[in-house]
């Protein structure tokens, strides 16, 4: 098929393409989709008057303006930055866009969950998936067994699912950590990372709440008791400032050995205001059961909301 595709001139590709099946398009090379794509959009959008653009802007929940300050927006992402850098968490900058699939075969997310573009990219709906990419290149051709490699972003996520919540929005902004390095023996690399992951989400939410709205749940996912009583062994050297409870979540296949959560418990409500846990995304990505990878995030829009 992609060698019949070849022998028809670029003016008649799009009449081509219009009379292929949804099964050939599926089976057509990711090069040769984008081609179709892009004549489509192009003839699509050249149909379009500026009224229409402007109803589009009204209507969609994926352009609306966020309702959340700037000027404290930037304070935020800048200072939650700032707090992170001092437990070696590198800030960087993440594109708006990232592979095609990042999330839907890393994570087993939805494709329709996600706004996917063309040119082979997807718009990031969830900047932890994009960082694991990016510890995947550090750790490509790195066989160092001690090295440990640690980003954080802040990044606006765009995610297709509809909500019904009104502190939720197409659009948003989150800050996220990720850790990667070998599997050292002992659960070592799994307790530090736990251990500077949460310490700085803590240090950042006890700037704003008092102790005794925050709560921590740790969700057990399969072969986990070895890695519970650990944690339990290391609470007077890490967890002693901190009370947490134990949850058993064995069917959730998102993460892997444990999840954990922070709730803010405000004006009656408990709001789910961060999240983390270890990931196997790295090890698909290297082909290498060895390595780990821990990934966090707190909603920066939510934390104002509330």
């Amino acid at each position: 098929m992609e060698e019949d595709i070849k022998k028809v001139g670029d003016n008649k590709k799009h009449k081509y393409f219009k009379e292929m099946t949804m099964e050939e398009l599926k089976d057509l090379p990711l090069s040769e989709l984008n081609s179709c794509l892009l004549e489509l959009f192009r003839e699509k959008s050249s149909q379009l008057s500026p009224a229409q653009v402007l109803s589009q802007f009204r209507e969609s929940r994926f352009v609306k303006l966020s309702d959340i300050d700037p000027f404290t927006l930037r304070e935020t992402e800048i200072n939650w930055l700032k707090i992170a850098s001092g437990y070696n968490f590198l800030p960087v900058e993440l594109s708006p866009l990232t592979p095609l699939g990042t999330c839907s075969v890393l994570a087993h997310v939805d494709q329709n969950n996600i706004v996917s573009a063309i040119r082979g990219t997807e718009v990031v709906s969830d900047a932890t998936n994009v960082l694991a990419l990016q510890l995947a290149v550090d750790f490509k051709h790195n066989s160092d067994k001690h090295f440990i490699q640690k980003y954080a972003t802040v990044h606006r996520h765009v995610r297709g699912q509809t909500t019904d919540n009104p502190k939720f929005s197409a659009h948003f902004s989150t800050f996220c950590m990720a850790s990667g390095g070998y599997d050292t023996g002992n659960n070592g690399f799994e307790l530090d990372q736990l251990h500077d992951h949460l310490s700085a989400i803590y240090n950042i939410l006890k700037r704003h709440f008092n102790d005794d709205q925050l709560a921590l749940r740790f969700y057990l996912k399969k072969d986990s008791d070895s890695f519970r009583e650990k944690l339990v062994e290391a609470r007077e050297k890490i967890w002693s400032d901190i009370n947490y409870e134990f949850i058993d979540d064995r069917n959730h296949e998102y993460y892997q050995l444990i999840q954990f959560k922070v709730f803010v418990k405000k004006d009656k409500e408990e709001y789910n205001l961060a999240d983390g846990g270890f990931v196997d995304w790295t090890q698909k990505l290297l082909s290498n059961q060895k390595h780990r990878c821990m990934i966090s995030g707190i909603g920066i829009e939510l934390f104002h909301r509330i």
